[in-house]
């Protein structure tokens, strides 16, 4: 945890429950980040692991106000239950339950995706856009759809679930039971999975991106990657046709190792209209 700082005045927590890691940060009024920290997720125990951070959390800041909680699968966000999370074996858990109980405070679930949607929309790179996609590439992949001011959940809170959406129907095995599908070819730990299942050798995805262009196996995966993405994108592009495509997540790190291909391939996909910005 990093270092504390004291706020006169009421604060607030944000977990973010992923499937390699748990992080958490505390924030006044201004959004100052007052603490922050991270540990390993414990998939055997995760609504006790993020009712313990809470408890924590609410112990070493008695003006905090609220929790607010996200987390990848299929979230209801009305129950602030997780009804499946494939990467954290979750299902039917009531996460925000889970940290009232523990700590007393008022807790809300979001969708991992959609809450990064929702911040690109009023503070990043979704600004003045009137539609955008935003897709963060982690241990998972989602998307979060913004049409004017509406981000859309879906009828069923399931829209944006598109990492288990197959794109080489037939493929490689998915955690979810169907083959093929987004994360297992363009996830950063789809990436690495394939990589040591080649190799032997578990390095992990940005390894495997320092390695594009000299070495054969890590330049195929990381290929196989980009047409995953621009297959998918295509799909979306052609069924939504929204104004802007934003990437973020882990994944986005690699800067113009991933983008750059993954705008020419995609391009080249879109045969009789040109790609989103």
């Amino acid at each position: 945890m990093s270092a504390v700082k004291d706020s006169p005045g009421p604060v607030f927590a944000g977990i973010d429950i992923g499937g390699t890691s748990i992080k958490w940060m505390i924030v006044d009024e201004a959004g100052t980040i007052l603490t922050q920290g991270n540990e390993p997720t414990d998939r055997e125990a995760v609504a006790t692991q993020v009712g313990r951070i809470g408890a924590r959390l609410a112990s070493d800041f008695p003006g905090l106000v609220g929790f607010g909680l996200i987390c990848p699968g299929l979230v209801d966000e009305e129950k602030g239950t997780v009804v499946y999370a494939a990467n954290l074996e979750l299902r039917g858990v009531q996460l925000a339950r889970a940290v009232e109980e523990a700590t007393g405070v008022p807790a809300a679930l979001m969708h991992d995706g959609r809450a990064a949607g929702l911040a690109e929309g009023l503070l990043g790179a979704g600004r003045g856009a009137s539609s955008f996609l935003m897709m963060p590439i982690g241990t998972g992949i989602s998307v979060a759809l913004m049409l004017g001011d509406n981000l859309w959940s879906g009828a069923t809170f399931s829209a944006g679930e598109v990492g288990h959406a197959p794109v080489f129907p037939g493929g490689e095995s998915c955690r979810c039971g169907s083959r093929g599908c987004l994360e297992v070819y363009a996830s950063a730990k789809g990436i690495a999975r394939r990589y040591e299942q080649a190799t032997g050798e578990d390095i992990g995805a940005k390894a495997i991106e320092a390695g594009i262009g000299t070495d054969p196996v890590a330049t195929e995966v990381w290929a196989t990657a980009v047409r995953a993405l621009a297959l998918s994108l295509t799909h979306m592009t052609l069924t939504v046709d929204v104004e802007r495509i934003i990437i973020g997540g882990g994944l986005s790190h690699a800067g113009e190792n991933l983008l750059a291909p993954l705008r020419e391939e995609f391009a080249s996909m879109l045969t009789f209209r040109d790609a989103p910005e």
